[in-house]
């Protein structure tokens, strides 16, 4: 028997094949929940389109990129939040001001309110990208809306997407006040000028600083920067019995001995070409464990909201560390001090300073988070490179953040020491984030 193209089955069809086919998540054997306004597939939508946005519009580095995942999770939350019983405004509580609804929760579609506030936003967010891909956001919104049609009345659809595109513009004003407005557009400052001293960091051949102002923004919980600051580095020196010696030697001695096994691990964590940027693949790790649990709607948009946040506060917390103490990195150390002039590093250097080690204070504050969503002791694979590095599995999320964070080691990228304080400083982030009241 035919189908019609606008039965709901064929649309459900449709979009799961959409979500599946964006990128990375398997969506395999993980039906949706049998009422449709609780199904979470139109979050997962929008999340992978706004993974996919980030892998392919210019200026959306992993800082960039932590910033708009922040407020994307904050506008899922937010759009359904009338609908969530015992409902606590996140916005109300980070210094926003949040939205009431002008008619009865049952006079309105939520779903549909969280998919026009997902599309209004990400357009906003990504006004720079490919005209390609702002079609493409153009036909998941139009996607789910005809979805939802045919599951509700015209009127209670209209009210959603009123409120849902309130919503998206109350926070999308509000971001361009944080310090971090179309940074997309100015990721290099050509008005700033790197400290010359003794052990600080040289620009490597990698390109000129990256967002040396970072630190300074808004950050989601108030004083999280500040307060998760990590104390100061192993003090510089070129004694070859020194602690820093030392330090910049194992960054040298492990990258002679490097296994397969290393050097996948450093590739597989890595934000280069062809791979996910940090906070991308972080979130990829969420939408995924997400799916496996089969948690509705509101259950997501809580996760990713948590999730966002922290990925954002701890991107400005690290960048606060990097441009205090503006540390050299491996790099110019092995070659320079301990006279290694042709060493090379298994990952590209970035741009910025060493210390703090990004990748692990972010990790860790999405680790801090995880373990609040889904336990202590929660077994998971991360099937986001499964083609070409494989699956890889983990006993706990501390387990995660630690192996993201040692393989800037193994890639050559960062000193022992700068990720341990690093994990210490993301999982700060993370437990400020987890007093937030979510329901």
């Amino acid at each position: 028997m035919n189908r019609s193209i606008h039965s709901p089955r064929f649309m459900r069809s449709a979009i799961r094949l959409f979500v599946c086919t964006l990128l990375t998540v398997s969506c395999q054997d993980h039906p949706s929940p049998a009422d449709p306004i609780f199904s979470a597939d139109v979050a997962h939508a929008w999340m992978q389109m706004h993974i996919r946005l980030t892998r392919s519009t210019a200026g959306y580095n992993s800082v960039v990129s932590d910033r708009s995942f922040g407020y994307a999770g904050i506008t899922m939350y937010e759009a359904v939040l009338p609908v969530i019983e015992g409902n606590t405004s996140l916005l109300a509580q980070i210094g926003g001001s949040s939205l009431t609804p002008d008619k009865s929760g049952d006079q309105y579609y939520w779903p549909e309110s969280l998919n026009a506030a997902m599309a209004r936003i990400t357009r906003q967010f990504f006004e720079s990208t490919s005209a390609a891909n702002l079609k493409t956001i153009d036909s998941l919104e139009t996607v789910y809306k005809n979805q939802f049609l045919a599951l509700t009345s015209p009127d209670k659809l209209t009210n959603a997407e009123t409120y849902g595109r309130q919503v998206a513009d109350a926070i999308f004003e509000w971001s361009k006040t944080d310090g971090g407005h179309q940074a997309y557009k100015n990721v290099t400052d050509p008005t700033y000028t790197p400290p010359v001293g003794l052990g600080l960091w040289v620009p490597t051949p990698t390109g000129v600083p990256i967002l040396p102002r970072w630190g300074n923004s808004r950050t989601f919980i108030a004083n999280s920067a500040v307060s998760s600051q990590p104390g100061p580095p192993t003090p510089y020196s070129e004694d070859p019995g020194s602690a820093f010696y030392a330090m910049a030697n194992e960054v040298y001695t492990t990258s002679q001995s490097l296994t397969k096994t290393d050097t996948t691990t450093a590739r597989f964590w890595a934000d280069t070409p062809g791979n996910l940027n940090v906070p991308a693949h972080a979130t990829n790790i969420l939408t995924q464990l997400l799916v496996t649990t089969k948690q509705d709607l509101l259950k997501a948009a809580a996760a990713y909201a948590l999730h966002g946040i922290a990925l954002s506060d701890a991107a400005v917390s690290t960048f606060k560390t990097k441009y205090n103490y503006n540390l050299l990195r491996p790099f110019t150390y092995i070659r320079t001090v301990m006279n290694k002039s042709t060493w090379n590093p298994v990952i590209p250097t970035p741009p910025h300073p060493e210390y703090s080690a990004a990748h692990a204070v972010v990790s860790a504050a999405s680790a801090a988070v995880l373990e609040k969503l889904f336990g202590v002791g929660f077994k998971f694979s991360d099937k986001t490179y499964e083609s070409s590095y494989g699956v890889r599995s983990y006993n706990t999320f501390q387990e995660y953040a630690r192996e993201a964070g040692r393989s800037r080691l193994l890639g050559g990228i960062h000193y022992g020491l700068s990720i341990s304080a690093g994990l210490t400083q993301g999982a700060k982030v993370g437990t400020l984030v987890n007093q937030l009241t979510i329901k």
